[in-house]
């Protein structure tokens, strides 16, 4: 019974691959639709230079097309897996700015249980924890990074 469930377990563990480069590829597309659909449809990209003056940053007009390209380069990057682990390290930096800037003032909760309850919901929050997986876990065996590290002999990188 042991020699199956260890069988099992190896077999589970060899698939692992397919949730990594699902979780990169779909949070990749979303990134990069959003951060396009704000670098191109004018509409978009003035919301966010609104935000950005309301939370009052500095060069908001700059600080958008910054985010927005970030978001579209750095989205396209965790699709094809490519310079993975900067792509999301820079995706995780948008995240936690907007949480902290933005997202957190949506919260009107009565206690802290509550609070927290609420700050675990905001989609953002998500987006960090996957974000934070990619950085440690590589992008996996099916991605350009994983490509070009199997060609160059490094081990480690493509799972």
């Amino acid at each position: 019974m042991i020699h199956v469930i260890q069988s099992a377990l190896t077999m589970v563990r060899g698939a692992e691959w397919m949730p990594v480069t699902a979780a990169r590829v779909l949070i990749g597309i979303f990134f990069c639709i959003s951060g396009g659909t704000k670098l191109f449809t004018e509409a978009q990209f003035r919301v966010l230079e609104q935000t950005m003056i309301q939370i009052r940053v500095p060069f908001p007009h700059a600080t958008a097309l910054f985010v927005a390209t970030v978001e579209f380069a750095c989205g396209a990057g965790l699709a094809l897996g490519l310079v993975t682990p900067l792509c999301a390290v820079m995706l995780t930096g948008d995240m936690i700015v907007a949480i902290a800037t933005t997202s957190v003032r949506t919260i009107h909760a009565s206690d802290a249980l509550q609070w927290l309850d609420d700050f675990l919901y905001l989609p953002e929050v998500l987006y960090v924890l996957i974000l934070v997986w990619l950085i440690f876990s590589g992008p996996g065996r099916y991605s350009v990074d994983g490509f070009i590290a199997s060609r160059v002999g490094l081990f480690g990188v493509e799972r």
